[in-house]
Formats: C-alpha cells, sequence, structure tokens
C-alpha cells in the first residue's frame, strides 16, 4: 500500500543500515550516517530487487579485509578440497599439489590474522 521501498547500505556484506526513500522513477539523493572504522567495499541494494557493484573504501591506507569468520571459513574449504582431491592425485604430483595447498592455506592464514575479530557473534 505504499510506493516506499528500503534502501540498505551494506558494508562488507552485512546490512549496517536502512532507509525507506519513494519509488517513484525519479533519481533521488540518499545519506546514511555510518562511519567506517576499517577499509570495506560498500554497495547498496533494495533487496531482493536490486544491487549497486561495490565501491572499495581505503581507511587509513588499509588493506580491505574479510571478518576473521570468512578467512576461517576459506582456510577450512582449502582444507576440505585438499582432503577430497588428495587420495586421486598421482604419487608423482601429490608434493606439487600439497604444496600449492600450502600456499592458498598460508594466504588465508595471513588474511586471518590481518582481519578483524568477529567470531564471538
Amino acid at each position: 500500500n505504499t510506493n516506499k521501498v528500503p534502501v540498505e547500505l551494506v558494508v562488507n556484506g552485512q546490512v549496517v543500515e536502512k532507509k525507506e526513500v519513494v519509488a517513484d522513477g525519479s533519481v533521488a539523493d540518499i545519506e546514511f550516517e555510518t562511519k567506517l572504522e576499517r577499509s570495506s567495499w560498500v554497495a547498496l541494494r533494495i533487496f531482493p530487487a536490486c544491487h549497486t557493484n561495490p565501491v572499495f573504501v581505503e581507511v587509513d591506507k588499509q588493506p580491505i579485509r574479510a571478518s576473521q569468520r570468512s578467512a576461517q571459513w576459506c582456510i577450512d574449504a582449502v582444507d576440505q578440497c585438499w582432503k577430497q582431491k588428495a587420495p586421486r592425485i598421482r604419487d608423482s604430483e601429490k608434493q606439487a599439489a600439497e604444496d600449492a595447498y600450502a600456499v592458498a592455506r598460508k594466504a588465508y592464514e595471513k588474511i586471518l590474522k590481518e582481519s578483524f575479530d568477529d567470531r564471538a557473534k
């Protein structure tokens, strides 16, 4: 019964703020109050209809980093993939493959150390 739609501010995949706008086909300005504490990607969306491309915002010249939960998920995925693939790799290629997986794991472990702690949530 209304032509208002919620516009969500999405930061690193999480909705952090929401405002309503009138969906009448005209261009409208919108402002949010959220202050970024760390480098992040930011987007707007009207769920489930549309989503902007991300805008990458750098804070204090720091890289954009995922949360520790996200980085840990990537480490676990590398480990699971290795567990599933390793038995099917030729013995002559296994060490090179294991080394490649170790490089991936090490990269995600570095990201984990650089990421903010959201694991208690």
